[in-house]
């Protein structure tokens, strides 16, 4: 009996979590930086009126079709969790849930390739070469387009 009000629980909990997880949050401290290089990459392009609203829309198109897939994710990590804390946690069982993960992260990266296509399709070829020269030129200001580093073994010569 216990055991069933325990599942009970936890799916109710679940499925508030689930509810919880899919309103529209606001910034996380740190974002405003990150939101405010987006809009000057945008703002440098000098888009038009009419490029602006067709991205918007796009991006709109993208939140909805996200949106579900978000969802379906939630409760799939919350699946996840459900299945390790079984007394005997299923290897079979585990992996499948696995995969499922997986394959709903393959999709949202899927929509996001989809998205920045149809991005690029909107612009002009001089603002798609400025776009490229903006993400480029961040990338190295990070570092990004260097060779990873070879981790050396520290020892005595190296100050240790």
């Amino acid at each position: 009996m216990k055991k069933i009000f325990f599942v009970a629980f936890l799916l109710l909990f679940a499925a508030s979590i689930t509810i919880v997880e899919a309103q529209p949050r606001g910034m996380a401290p740190g974002t405003e930086r990150m939101a405010g290089r987006k809009a000057a990459l945008w703002s440098d392009l000098n888009l038009t009126e009419e490029q602006s609203e067709e991205i918007s829309a796009l991006r709109a198109s993208l939140q909805e079709g996200m949106a579900p897939l978000r969802m379906e994710m939630v409760r799939k990590r919350l699946e996840m969790k459900l299945l390790w804390m079984a007394e005997d946690p299923d290897s079979v069982k585990i992996k499948a849930k696995q995969k499922e993960i997986q394959d709903l992260r393959g999709k949202l990266g899927e929509k996001m390739i989809d998205f920045r296509l149809a991005v690029r399709n909107i612009l002009t070829p001089e603002q798609r070469s400025q776009l490229l020269a903006k993400r480029f030129s961040r990338a190295r200001q990070r570092g990004w387009d260097r060779e990873p580093r070879s981790y050396q073994r520290k020892g005595p010569e190296r100050g240790w």
